[in-house]
């Protein structure tokens, strides 16, 4: 995200880490952002300007998990 940008996510906003793990924004852990994996499980801690919306292609990876899918359908 920006360093400009002073307001966190909605909740449920899906994010990328500075590693490129996708996550889904839970709220914030004092100054850190935590996230969750898409399809559930434990959260890990992200610094706020070091994570960035998802490519199309990340988004849809997303979705894919959400739907409890991991290969695109022909």
């Amino acid at each position: 995200m920006s360093k400009h940008h002073t307001e966190p996510p909605e909740p449920g906003t899906l994010l990328v880490d500075a590693n490129g793990k996708l996550g889904v924004f839970m709220g914030k852990g004092g100054p850190r952002y935590m996230l969750r994996p898409v399809r559930g499980g434990c959260e890990w801690e992200a610094e706020p300007d070091a994570v960035r919306e998802p490519t199309p292609a990340e988004r849809e990876t997303a979705e894919r998990q959400r739907a409890g899918r991991t290969a695109v359908s022909p």
